[in-house]
């Protein structure tokens, strides 16, 4: 049982915490229309981006597969690239893996599938990576570009509203002394 320090969690808490926050089942904002998407396109940059990487390096497919496991289970559900990594240890093709569990979009799942079809795959993997890299940096600009300005308005509210409030106090002091 983990014991509590005044003002320090507990490594139980914090995994369990990190859990919730990486997993696609457990946050209810990975499931906002907007938000899932911005989940989408990392999941699918980390993917490509990691498989061009280690394809590239002379990693085999199998090999790169296992390692990718382990990279993918920070954004969601370990079971799925498992499944799609046994499914190809067994003989089967990435694309079809992929696209049996659904893990990627299809634009993605047709540029891997035209990759081993070419044997392109580090290549093709890569500009997968990076089409999706910029679909996220552009996702992430829309919305700073709305957030930007909504915590201004907020935090001048605020302030406006402690303003009120100080001036308030010493007007009806002023008041009580004159």
């Amino acid at each position: 049982m983990a014991t509590l320090v005044p003002g320090r969690r507990s490594s139980i808490q914090i995994e369990a915490t990190r859990a919730a926050l990486e997993s696609d089942n457990a946050v209810p904002l990975a499931r906002i229309p907007g938000i899932a998407g911005i989940f989408q396109f990392y999941r699918t940059s980390l993917f490509s981006r990691n498989l061009g990487v280690l394809l590239g390096s002379g990693v085999s497919l199998t090999a790169t597969l296992r390692i990718l496991v382990d990279i993918m289970a920070v954004t969601g559900n370990v079971e799925i690239w498992t499944a799609a990594a046994d499914r190809v240890r067994h003989g089967g093709k990435l694309s079809d893996a992929l696209s049996a569990s659904s893990s990627l979009p299809p634009m993605a799942v047709r540029m891997l599938r035209l990759g081993e079809e070419t044997g392109q795959l580090p290549v093709l993997a890569g500009r997968v990576a990076e089409f999706y890299e910029a679909k996220l940096q552009r996702s992430l600009d829309r919305i700073v570009a709305v957030i930007g300005p909504l915590a201004i308005v907020s935090i001048s509210t605020v302030v406006g509203g402690l303003i009120v409030s100080v001036m308030t106090a010493l007007l009806s002091v002023t008041q009580l002394v004159g």
